[in-house]
């Protein structure tokens, strides 16, 4: 089965790689800048140790907040029960104009996704296989026991939520990819002798 790691990064760590990423941002404008404007005979650039030290400080950034982050993996659930939870949350529809001239439609939050976006995320998250309960779609989620999964869901925030049930969905809707083809090119060769 398809599946894959989401890293849910502890409070205050994506601040804090922004302000090393825009520190990094900072160091390579400078080292630009100063590669750019003519140097006298004797003048040294320190520019660029700057732009190492700032990728070094980032880099080691990422790694302790990969430390703290918590691991979550999500898994397909396969394709029976992937529709099966599908019909179970239709997108909603909604009528637009009024009359003779009414019109259903899907709901526009519900139309990318064509599911009930309030319904389905959740029931996607805690899904588990009523035959066999090691079958689910959290397979993971930090150090706590699923059996409180519901209650850490609800202490996510939106963006955390919005990551790992895309993360699901895409699982689930992912088709399959041969990753040799990705050697090989579909355009025209051309040739680099002269």
């Amino acid at each position: 089965m398809p599946r894959k790691t989401v890293l849910i990064y502890a409070d205050g760590d994506f601040e804090k790689l922004a302000e090393l990423r825009q520190r990094v941002g900072i160091a390579e404008r400078n080292h630009e800048s100063a590669t750019r404007a003519p140097r006298r005979f004797g003048d040294e650039d320190t520019t660029a140790t700057e732009v190492e030290e700032a990728h070094a400080a980032f880099d080691e950034g990422i790694d302790q907040a990969a430390e703290r982050a918590e691991e979550w993996i999500v898994e397909s659930i396969g394709f029976e029960q992937w529709r099966e939870l599908l019909a179970a949350h239709p997108a909603r529809e909604i009528q637009i104009g009024e009359g003779d001239q009414a019109e259903t439609v899907v709901d526009p939050r519900d139309d990318d996704w064509f599911v009930n976006t309030d319904t389905f995320p959740k029931a996607l998250l805690l899904w588990v296989d009523p035959e066999d309960g090691e079958h689910r779609t959290i397979q993971k989620a930090g150090d706590i026991d699923l059996g409180g999964l519901g209650r850490r869901l609800r202490r996510l925030s939106e963006g955390q939520f919005e990551t790992l049930w895309a993360t699901a969905w895409a699982l689930n809707k992912g088709g399959i990819s041969d990753p040799k083809a990705l050697r090989f090119s579909t355009g025209t060769p051309r040739s680099t002798a002269t």
